[in-house]
């Protein structure tokens, strides 16, 4: 099926980008936030980053003045009712998501699929918070969302193949290049990149190297675009934290819990980019 209107819940980082480039595509979009900051946050995000799409000249002033008239943003659940999928972008928290798809469930028609961009939560404890299991899928945006081309559409056991095929369907209409991959805690992008980022960390902690050092390694040896260092801050070293811990209470495996110093700098409110301030200092 095609779909035509989405709606969003949860309009941090990720669900701002998921409103921004479903917007661009011709989506209609209904965003859903929990407190009426969160809104003006929300509409501010999404607003500076079809601005900043049109800086890079990725889309004409016009297109996105069409986009902004496309969505709209607000606190009541329940306008969530007459979209095509429901894509759940909240914390990444086990108990609040499935409380969250357990209340989208109530909502939406039978028809309604519901996606959850969860990074690390393995989708088969979601999808049993719903009604529908063989029609909840993965959508893992990745972070910044606009600019990161990657989609990883996740499958549980009871995911019907036909609606498999309709996220890869819809991470293509958005411009995305999606990989289908089966339901293991982290996916595929992240059983990976958590590792390598935590190791990045244990090694500055034990006086390895400083962290400008750590990074050129990487990205003069290896070829990487950023290090170790510049990715988490990009990402987010809240959402880092949170995916390693995530991790770590599925596999229990010392290599996903996360070191002592990224702790810290989440406890300072030291988050990255977004915060001006993460393992290095940006000026906002």
């Amino acid at each position: 099926m095609q779909i035509k209107r989405m709606a969003v819940v949860g309009c941090g980082t990720m669900g701002t980008g998921i409103i921004q480039v479903a917007s661009q595509v011709g989506i209609e979009v209904v965003g859903v936030e929990s407190t009426e900051e969160g809104v003006v946050r929300a509409r501010e995000r999404v607003g500076s980053g079809l601005d900043a799409t049109v800086a890079r000249g990725k889309i004409t002033p016009e297109q996105a003045a069409e986009a902004r008239g496309r969505y709209s943003i607000g606190t009541d659940l329940s306008t969530i009712g007459g979209a095509d999928i429901v894509v759940e972008a909240v914390f990444e928290d086990v108990e609040l998501k499935k409380r969250i798809l357990g209340e989208i469930d109530t909502l939406v028609g039978p028809e309604t699929f519901i996606a959850s961009n969860t990074s690390t939560i393995p989708l088969v404890i979601l999808a049993g918070a719903t009604s529908r299991p063989e029609r909840v899928v993965g959508l893992h945006f990745f972070n910044p969302v606009p600019a990161m081309k990657l989609v990883e559409v996740i499958k549980t056991p009871v995911t019907a193949a036909e609606h498999v095929q309709a996220m890869v369907g819809l991470a293509e209409t958005m411009g995305k290049s999606p990989v289908v991959v089966n339901d293991v805690p982290g996916f595929v992008g992240n059983l990976l990149i958590v590792p390598y980022l935590l190791d990045a960390i244990r090694a500055y902690e034990r006086g390895v190297a400083d962290m400008e050092s750590i990074d050129s390694v990487i990205t003069l040896g290896f070829n990487h675009k950023m290090g170790p260092f510049r990715l988490s801050d990009l990402i987010g070293l809240d959402i880092v934290h949170d995916m390693a811990a995530s991790m770590y209470e599925e596999y229990r495996d010392p290599k996903y819990f996360p070191p002592p110093l990224l702790k810290q700098y989440v406890r300072l409110g030291w988050l990255g980019r977004k915060t001006g301030r993460g393992f290095f200092t940006y000026d906002q």
